[in-house]
């Protein structure tokens, strides 16, 4: 490492020195730690909520919006999504059977419900 690179490592240091010049080094550290902490927990904790709230986008969408929505996200993520909506899906998958997967347990739900309401539908249709 040559001496400007240091120079430059110091002033940051500095910075944040500055900081904390009324505390001690263990206050300093603590605060520093929990902040940390919090940054973490709050990024665990939107990925989470967007995954929900992508689940729920992808309930309302036939299947080409939802296959055109999800081609959006990566396979990492899609994996994300699976793992929520309880689907063992497997990293050596393609992305497209992924996206498949996930839209047919969607589509599957949907399939339930209407089988569940199928006599009420079949009643509605005789009086009709």
């Amino acid at each position: 490492m040559n001496v400007n690179t240091l120079t430059h490592m110091l002033e940051k240091a500095l910075i944040i020195l500055k900081h904390y010049e009324h505390c001690t080094v263990d206050e300093m550290l603590d605060d520093l730690s929990a902040k940390l902490q919090k940054q973490t927990l709050k990024k665990q904790s939107t990925k989470e909520t967007d995954y929900a709230n992508v689940i729920k986008k992808i309930k309302n969408m036939n299947k080409e919006e939802a296959t055109t929505f999800l081609t959006s996200f990566k396979k990492e993520q899609l994996l994300h999504i699976g793992a929520q909506m309880n689907i063992k899906l497997q990293k050596r998958e393609t992305k497209q059977l992924l996206i498949e997967s996930i839209i047919t347990h969607c589509s599957f739900s949907e399939l339930y419900s209407q089988m569940a309401n199928r006599k009420l539908q079949k009643q509605m249709s005789e009086q009709t």
